[in-house]
């Protein structure tokens, strides 16, 4: 397709470029879904373009529905803003049509030429371009996972020991975000000062069954704590999950994968065993389906309070200095963790996590740096037990200033599936004699 189209990827880029600077997500999308669509020599309907770009979003943000026609106008006017004085070939979307054409320009004028349209029988193997709703949690992340075929050997990224196992596998991807439960209290200190219910987050309440239980166990509580089942996911998180993207847009073979996103409340077992797992989220938004089999192989404990790791060797806690700040306190430091370990059926598990906000936006920077993926090597040995990799990450107020590799260890990967491992317990260290980095 693109070798009777030599001029299609460098207009596309152009364009995209464009859009990119515009801020207009929506117009973004567009764009992207009906080049993808052409691609496929496939014309969209109206309905089709309102329901698999707009709706979506409108059904989370509890807006109306955005005119069609308005928006593949204003697309329109920009790839004719874009390519006004181009004298090469040039994308264009004829009046009347949600087909993206290309223009090839010639001494003897400009001819519109239609993309060729893919038969039927190849165009149906081809990968659909993905909008993913994060059910249950009022943030829409869309990924765009490619519509540019690359026709070359795997990118330097895709043969690192982090990214090598997923990059080779046939396995559909889910991607799990971190997310947290809220409930209302109705009185007391916690409600507002109107008296309207108040949503709290509380360590020790992370899911509806938990209320239930202190519903149970404290009565005094039941009538004043109310269950609206509200998720939320942090900024930090979408801005990690937007570097992730980026990664794995990077990476030909993720990119055309049959990508679901999903909060990680909605984990099941059946996902853990069917797909390759990548998780983004700090500890403390991890899952216990994720969490507890990682603490088995891992050299670290999490801290009850998710605030820390402790070394299991060394008995060294590695502390969060948190998100409070002050005049006299500008300095931050908190941790990056980066682990790949196999699955319990043959999959394999990605896991890009932190303590604390910055430690989790460094994380999915790191976790696409070539420079950095190349120096944790590669082990053969390693790539079938798992490893770890923990990054000191310094900061001062929002901005990250460098991240330091402390850690770059195997996991003890055997047996953490099932009842058979043979992993010994942690004892808990006593924090009078630890030391805290």
């Amino acid at each position: 397709m693109h070798e009777r189209h030599p001029g299609l990827v460098e207009a596309s880029g152009a364009a995209r470029a464009a859009l990119e600077a515009s801020r207009s997500d929506r117009l973004l999308r567009l764009f992207d879904y009906l080049l993808s669509k052409s691609l496929m020599g496939e014309t969209p309907s109206e309905q089709q373009i309102a329901a698999d770009v707009f709706s979506a979003e409108d059904a989370l943000t509890g807006g109306q529905d955005p005119n069609v026609r308005v928006y593949v106008h204003r697309l329109r006017k920009v790839l004719e803003t874009v390519f006004a004085n181009a004298t090469g070939p040039k994308l264009h979307i004829p009046v009347g049509e949600y087909r993206v054409r290309l223009i090839e320009r010639s001494d003897a004028g400009a001819q519109s030429v239609a993309l060729p349209r893919v038969p039927v029988d190849v165009a149906a193997r081809r990968r659909r371009l993905g909008i993913v709703i994060l059910s249950g949690v009022a943030i829409l992340l869309v990924l765009l996972l490619g519509w540019r075929w690359v026709d070359r050997a795997p990118p330097a990224l895709a043969q690192t020991a982090l990214w090598q196992a997923l990059s080779e596998s046939e396995r559909p991807l889910v991607v799990i975000v971190g997310d947290y439960y809220l409930f209302a209290k109705i009185n007391g200190a916690s409600a507002a000062p109107d008296g309207e219910p108040q949503l709290v987050w509380d360590k020790s309440v992370p899911t509806r069954e938990d209320l239930t239980v202190l519903q149970m166990l404290d009565p005094s509580q039941a009538n004043a704590v109310v269950d609206y089942n509200q998720q939320f996911v942090s900024g930090g998180t979408i801005e990690a999950l937007s570097s992730l993207r980026a990664t794995l847009n990077q990476l030909p073979t993720l990119r055309r994968k049959s990508v679901k996103l999903i909060p990680a409340s909605q984990l099941t077992p059946e996902m853990l065993k069917s797909s390759d797992i990548i998780y983004v989220g700090q500890f403390s938004g991890m899952p216990a389906l994720l969490r507890d089999p990682l603490e088995e192989a891992s050299g670290f404990q999490i801290d009850p309070g998710f605030d820390g790791l402790t070394d299991r060797v060394s008995a060294k806690r590695y502390q969060s200095d948190g998100m409070i700040l002050t005049d006299e306190r500008i300095g931050r430091r908190d941790f990056a963790y980066l682990a790949s370990s196999p699955g319990p059926a043959g999959n394999h598990l990605l896991v890009i996590a932190s303590i604390g906000e910055a430690g989790l936006k460094e994380a999915a920077l790191l976790s696409g740096n070539l420079a950095q993926m190349k120096t944790l090597g590669y082990d053969p040995a390693k790539r079938l037990s798992g490893f770890e990799v923990l990054y000191r990450v310094r900061t001062i107020k929002n901005v990250n200033i460098g991240a330091t590799k402390l850690f770059n260890r195997a996991l003890r990967g055997a047996g953490i599936w099932d009842s058979s491992g043979d992993v010994a317990p942690y004892r808990p260290f006593d924090s009078r004699k630890a030391s805290a980095e």
